[in-house]
């Protein structure tokens, strides 16, 4: 559940399709908090923090399976998420999966990629995908 503040500034952010755009920019919570703080909003780095968390669990539960097993792996094992921020395509996920016993199709990638496009608010998972579109 998010903290009213945290609901307050993700409700903005999905009604502002211009400051959904100036997401792409964002590096670090830090960045996050000093674009709210430029809309208005206070946010800590606890809230950055409970709306990352929300983004990547509501997106999990939309993925397929086996995409679910690796992000899950990938979020709980700091090394293998050292490995993760290597990756610069869809390839490069995939095989990172297959290290971790975890067989994931391109098709299976692409999807997870086009259910993060389509969150609305904040999510890391849809900069991810569309930092890894930018590469290929």
């Amino acid at each position: 559940m998010l903290s009213s503040a945290s609901q307050k500034f993700n409700q903005y952010l999905i009604e502002s399709p211009e400051l959904q755009s100036k997401l792409t920019s964002i590096k670090s919570p830090v960045d996050l908090i000093n674009l709210a703080k430029e809309e208005g909003f206070e946010l800590t780095l606890e809230n950055f923090k409970e709306l990352a968390e929300y983004a990547f669990h509501e997106w999990l539960i939309k993925v397929d399976p086996s995409v679910r097993l690796f992000f899950e792996k990938v979020h709980n094992d700091q090394e293998l998420h050292g490995k993760f921020n290597q990756c610069t395509s869809m390839n490069d996920l995939i095989n990172l999966a297959k290290e971790c016993d975890v067989e994931i199709t391109l098709l299976e990638m692409s999807k997870a990629a086009e259910v993060a496009k389509s969150f609305k608010g904040f999510s890391f998972e849809k900069m991810f995908f569309q930092n890894l579109r930018k590469q290929r």
